[in-house]
């Protein structure tokens, strides 16, 4: 039983898998990989298609700054009045590549991890298509699924692009029987480089094939991500996520069927959503896709693949198909924004089926023509997704006072298109200069914060703006940003008497986990801090623990006349919770590997050794 076991050991596994063919398989994707990515790296440029600008960029800068400093980014102050910054998964502070943030110049980081993620995707190809084709056959289609519009058009989402990497490996385990501690680590990876929706997926995938090991690798998953996973669950509970998105969102970048036809038409057919901006998955691809589909009709992998790629194209319609829009907008939790997102989990199926028809349809000694041709195809449409830039760490036009002092907030965008992104601070852009921004850029907020700034602005109205510290109003008059400042905006702390009178705090200063506030109380009040309310943040006044409580959306607690100094301390116990089941499971696993290698140990000295009895308690 003890040599079955170890014979599931991953790295076994893996050993026998990579036959001298298969290494060359690995060497040639990580060359190609490198070659694509080259420009960027050469130059030290990063890429700026979309949400890389104002995205990604600042949210990887931000994250790695806070760690480099040595604060684990508990709390992002500066969007949304304060928000869980952990418990964002995007933020991947405990996924093991991003730490590449930590280690390396941003620019050269940044376009690295693309690249890893992209030749881990093609690895892990590679390994899974050699499980129902030849090895020749599984090397094309994995360099054509690394290229292909699906795939690339998650390099400015990159959280998408990471997760979906470790999808194949996911799935090759799960066929491979790979232990289900090396199996769980897998699918906890996928969970903690950033994107729940894929991770979900590969971890269903994995329980339909491996249903005898499904529950063991469950737990087991779960004890891996718990320090990200449980501040994430105690996050969506009490956000918009819980509480219902509006449909015209949820829906947005739904994918009609004529889309589809994208797939294989080398020339832009134009697209209806613009979550996957090129869907091109090469025409050679899908005519080897269908060969494979009719030769190979009556085995199971082949039913499934088919079985795949209808099931994304019914839930990619999202507005268009009825059903579908029916059953994602009435779903208790949203777990789906943006139906196309699930085009490249299509795409995978697509590339299984084009390995097994290179098989029936191409001669050996033309497999690696096909895969250059396959792989060219591709990259000549999605080549232009890696256009880049120098990297600007200080890109708003404004002064760097302009939201240091007060919040800023955005009046009358929704009538106003094409604008500046710079001009108008999008997406985490604060975050540079750590401006702080009353609204925030992430895939989720608190749904009373929402309702709370949705009634501040739409229609604005002033006093509330004023209440929420929005000392900058950012507006668009034809078009042309302006920033504005209002004069009659609350401090960011605030001392309220019963009567009604006002008094500032002495002085304010935040850390990614904790906030400090002096305060020379000329009367006894309600001190108002506007940072949001949120599970985990603890007060002490003059280092004796005080009692925080809710004032609307933000965090108060009384005071007394006098001088005091005030400190928060965000300290949310779903993470010390996850920290404490993660770190066990760390020890399992760890011991798990120590026992296994005693134990070959062992096995190859009784095999080798004529001294027998000294490794066999029973002969003693």
């Amino acid at each position: 039983m003890k040599n079955e076991e170890a014979s599931r050991d991953f790295f076994f596994i893996l050993r026998s898998n990579l036959e001298p063919r298969t290494s060359h398989a690995f060497i040639i994707i990580a060359v190609i990989a490198l070659l694509a990515f080259s420009k960027p790296l050469l130059r030290r440029e990063v890429p700026t298609l979309r949400d890389h600008f104002d995205y990604f960029q600042p949210l990887r800068w931000f994250t790695a700054e806070e760690l480099r400093h040595g604060r684990l980014p508990l709390w992002n102050a500066y969007s949304a009045s304060g928000e869980p910054w952990l418990a964002n998964p995007q933020t991947a502070v405990f996924y093991p590549p991003a730490w590449l943030f930590v280690a390396l110049p941003f620019a050269t980081a940044y376009t690295l991890f693309l690249a890893l993620h992209v030749m881990l995707a093609g690895w892990g190809a590679v390994l899974l298509f050699n499980r129902f084709a030849s090895q020749g056959a599984a090397l094309a289609a994995a360099l054509a699924l690394m290229f292909c519009g699906p795939t690339m058009s998650l390099l400015d989402i990159n959280d998408n692009l990471a997760t979906f990497a470790w999808i194949p490996l996911v799935l090759w385990c799960a066929l491979a029987k790979v232990r289900p501690q090396w199996s769980a680590l897998a699918i906890a990876m996928s969970f903690l480089a950033g994107e729940p929706f894929f991770a979900a997926v590969g971890a269903l995938a994995f329980a339909l094939i491996r249903r005898r090991d499904a529950i063991n690798v469950a737990l087991t998953s779960i004890g891996f991500s718990a320090i990200q996973l449980f501040p994430f669950l105690e996050y969506v509970r009490d956000s918009d996520r819980a509480v219902g998105i509006p449909s015209h969102q949820l829906l947005r970048d739904s994918m009609p069927l004529r889309d589809w036809l994208g797939l294989a038409s080398p020339v832009d057919l134009g697209a209806t959503q613009h979550f996957i901006p090129v869907v091109y998955v090469g025409l050679a691809t899908v005519v080897l896709a269908i060969i494979g589909l009719a030769a190979r009709s009556s085995q199971l992998a082949v039913r499934i693949c088919a079985a795949v790629i209808l099931l994304c194209m019914l839930i990619a319609a999202g507005a268009y198909f009825a059903p579908t829009a029916a059953l994602l907008t009435h779903l208790p939790v949203v777990i789906l924004r943006y139906p196309a997102r699930v085009v490249p989990l299509a795409a995978l199926a697509i590339f299984a089926l084009a390995a097994m028809g290179i098989d029936r349809a191409v001669r050996p000694r033309w497999i690696l023509a096909v895969a250059a041709v396959m792989c060219v195809d591709v990259l000549l449409r999605t080549l232009p997704l890696l256009e880049s830039a120098p990297f600007d760490p200080h890109p708003v036009p404004y002064d760097r006072a302009v939201g240091r002092d007060a919040k800023l907030i955005r009046v009358g965008f929704e009538q106003a298109k094409n604008l500046d992104r710079r001009a108008w601070i999008g997406g985490y852009l604060n975050l540079y200069d750590r401006r702080f921004d009353a609204w925030t850029a992430a895939p989720l907020a608190s749904a009373a914060y929402t309702r709370a700034y949705e009634a501040a602005t739409s229609p604005p109205r002033m006093d509330l703006i004023n209440a929420m510290s929005c000392g900058y109003v950012l507006t668009a008059p034809a078009g042309k940003v302006m920033v504005r400042r209002n004069p009659r905006a609350l401090p960011m702390t605030v001392l309220r008497a019963v009567d009604g009178r006002l008094a500032p705090a002495r002085w304010l200063a935040f850390t990614s986990s904790a906030m400090y506030v002096g305060v020379d109380a000329p009367f006894d009040g309600t001190l108002v801090v506007t940072q949001q309310f949120a599970p985990g943040w603890i007060v002490t006044i003059d280092g004796q623990d005080a009692e925080a409580f809710r004032d609307g959306v933000f965090r108060a607690l009384r005071v007394k006349r006098g001088h005091h100094e005030i400190v928060w301390r965000y300290r949310p116990l779903s993470l010390i919770v996850g920290a404490c089941v993660t770190l066990l499971t760390l020890l399992r696993l760890l011991l798990s590997i120590i026992f296994v290698k005693s134990s070959r140990v062992k096995n190859f000295f009784l095999r080798h050794s004529n001294l027998r009895g000294i490794f066999d308690w029973r002969e003693v």
